[in-house]
């Protein structure tokens, strides 16, 4: 097996670190959406994230109809895919630093970003979610905005794969087409084939829909890790020797207990709440929902008279 990005402990830390970054840009996504709601009024109280139907960040809106109002645009129905955007576009560019293992992480971050929140997200929100949401402003179908955001999705993760691909001009012989292909297939096919494993086997039906953009999005990152020229780095990049044992125990504390949190309860999404629903929640019916602990503030709303 060649030397650095194509070495074992490389491997072993791409994996565990993209594992990570999916799971985090999973739940940055409907918190993004929480965020924006509580900044424009609303209260952020609680989660959703199932992964084969559309998650949610659970508010109280500010007002009633605040769904369909102008503010809603901003606050409401943009911010999941806004952040996605954001972070696939500006992680490439920032400095990889002389640590492979940062490269790696900012590079999987980006993937997921683009993978889960352009390509996988919007399909799931085409008859009541976010997408469906956006086609009432702008007065488009629905079809014509999921296409578009993985299209988009698939430009944005041509400098990651063309930046991981940089790497392989320190082996002999440069980067050949079959390492190009190797370097595609373990640290951008293995993570995306991971999460269509996971939702496969742990959802209650396979979101169908969401396939067709995500592969389009695997396609276009095959075709620019072979056809383009992958830059020349400025310097070698070392893997520190602890480098997988700190991803793995990042993963550990991060990654198996989302993939309970992510999981169905039966055939329904569970839904997490730490703050008290009220008339104008988004909170769907066919949520599960589990109350965490409250906080005093919560507890004084819940008791407060007409609550």
């Amino acid at each position: 097996m060649p030397k650095g990005l194509l070495s074992l402990p490389a491997l072993l830390t791409s994996w565990l670190l993209a594992a990570c970054a999916w799971v985090l840009v999973w739940w940055a996504l409907p918190v993004i959406q929480g965020l924006a709601t509580a900044a424009a009024g609303g209260q952020f109280i609680g989660l959703s994230l199932p992964t084969w139907t559309q998650p949610w960040a659970l508010v109280n809106e500010p007002t009633v109809g605040f769904a369909a109002t102008r503010t809603a645009l901003w606050a409401y129905w943009l911010p999941p895919f806004l952040a996605a955007f954001l972070l696939a576009l500006v992680l490439p560019q920032l400095p990889p630093g002389p640590s492979l293992s940062r490269h790696l992480l900012l590079s999987h971050l980006a993937l997921a970003a683009s993978f889960l929140g352009l390509a996988w997200l919007p399909s799931l929100g085409l008859e009541d979610g976010l997408v469906a949401g956006l086609s009432r402003f702008f007065h488009q179908d629905p079809q014509l905005c999921r296409w578009g955001m993985a299209l988009v999705a698939g430009i944005l993760v041509r400098p990651v794969v063309l930046g991981l691909g940089s790497y392989l001009w320190h082996l002999p012989g440069g980067p050949t087409f079959g390492r190009k292909l190797l370097t595609w297939a373990l640290h951008v096919g293995v993570p995306a084939g991971l999460w269509l494993a996971w939702v496969l086997a742990s959802a209650p039906r396979f979101p169908v829909a969401s396939l067709p953009p995500f592969l389009l999005v695997l396609l276009l990152s095959l075709l620019w890790a072979l056809a383009a020229k992958p830059p020349h780095p400025l310097r070698q990049r070392e893997l520190y020797g602890a480098s997988p044992w700190l991803a793995l125990a990042f993963a550990l504390l991060l990654v198996v207990p989302s993939l309970w949190v992510f999981s169905p309860a039966g055939l329904r999404p569970r839904g997490y709440l730490w703050g008290v629903e009220r008339m104008t929640s988004n909170v769907r019916s066919e949520t599960l929902k589990i109350t965490l602990p409250l906080s005093p503030a919560a507890r004084r709303g819940s008791s407060a008279p007409g609550s």
